[in-house]
């Protein structure tokens, strides 16, 4: 096991069904693997914002062809190691979500985005340093997406 911080490791980031299913091992490069220590470092911040609280990443890196295949993006924040799929123990999703975001407005946290994945009942947390642009800065979006992968996001946390 590869660990990335005290409560992450690298594997958790890993997991992909899609991938075990295509016999795609989804392996970061040097610049993703990078990325990924910064979002585990985030996602330490999101477990002790959330109490400490056991966290199960559900999503987390996806190279090129698996990324493709689940239908993201290509310069999806998972695409590039900076962002994770999680639930936490103890916590409903928007539970999760609406204690990251207080957080975050009182200055405890910043990520990019925080999304509530309603369909899934996970949360998406992402910590693109440029704000999936060109510009610096990470933006703080606060979204909800009701329907899934595709389906339009609605800004602010909506139950």
């Amino acid at each position: 096991m590869t660990k990335l911080t005290d409560h992450f490791s690298l594997e958790e980031f890993l997991i992909s069904s899609t991938a075990e299913a295509m016999g795609n091992d989804n392996k970061p490069t040097p610049q993703h693997l990078k990325n990924l220590k910064n979002t585990a470092a985030g996602m330490e911040r999101v477990r002790s914002i959330l109490g400490d609280c056991a966290i199960v990443i559900t999503s987390g890196y996806r190279n090129p062809v698996v990324n493709k295949a689940v239908g993201g993006v290509p310069n999806s924040a998972h695409a590039l190691g900076h962002a994770a799929d999680f639930r936490a123990a103890g916590f409903t999703a928007i539970g999760a979500a609406r204690r990251i975001r207080d957080a975050h407005a009182a200055g405890e946290i910043e990520f990019d985005q925080l999304i509530l994945e309603t369909s899934r009942k996970i949360v998406h947390i992402s910590f693109d340093p440029e704000g999936g642009t060109k510009k610096k800065g990470m933006r703080g979006d606060v979204l909800t997406q009701k329907l899934g992968a595709g389906s339009p996001f609605l800004k602010g946390l909506v139950g």
